[in-house]
């Protein structure tokens, strides 16, 4: 009952919050409001039947939060620090307490933000601060190896996304997309095999 009422309050998010309050300034598409909506309730669904997760509401919880990023990302191509907070504030209210979880997890996030990190440093930003930090995030999140699983399938389907845009000639090789809603796949993925362990 807990999260489905939850993931029935995110879906409000979606569609009445202004994008300004979490840091943009356009409205958010219809489209990504419908995608947010239907992946919320299919996920919510899963978890709540199939899937038969201990703590279906904290993986409410993180489905909205990183929907929501990658909803403001595409649309203003910037992850908002206050959302990256919240995500990790979640991770560290609901995490199981045990010494070893805490430390793979944080140590995940770290790695996975070092990593970005190096990209950011030697692409001259050409990868955003946003993306450095929602890795650090989707790590601690995700700990290991779920939080790599993540940001490698969120890479490849950002690379794979690109190429289908390329040969479209819908863009060109130096024209750049927005990170943050492939490496948001990546987390639910992730999320998911978490779960399915």
């Amino acid at each position: 009952m807990v999260s489905s009422l939850m993931a029935l309050a995110w879906i409000i998010v979606f569609w009445q919050m202004p994008v300004k309050w979490w840091g943009g300034q356009a409205q958010i598409t219809s489209s990504l409001k419908w995608i947010a909506t239907l992946v919320m309730a299919a996920i919510t669904v899963g978890v709540l039947v199939v899937l038969r997760a201990y703590y279906p509401w904290v993986v409410v919880g993180y489905l909205g939060l990183w929907l929501l990023i990658g909803m403001v990302d595409a649309t203003e191509r910037i992850i908002p620090n206050r959302l990256v907070a919240l995500s990790l504030g979640w991770s560290f209210a609901t995490y199981p307490w045990t010494h070893f979880f805490v430390i793979t997890a944080v140590a995940c996030g770290l790695g996975l933000g070092l990593l970005l990190l190096l990209v950011h440093i030697a692409t001259r930003g050409g990868l955003g601060m946003g993306d450095v930090k929602y890795s650090v995030a989707l790590g601690v999140a995700l700990g290991w190896p779920e939080g790599l699983l993540a940001l490698v399938a969120g890479i490849w389907a950002a690379g794979l996304y690109a190429v289908v845009l390329i040969l479209a000639r819908k863009a060109k090789r130096q024209d750049s997309i927005p990170l943050g809603p492939f490496l948001v796949f990546g987390g639910l993925l992730g999320l998911l095999g978490a779960l399915g362990h």
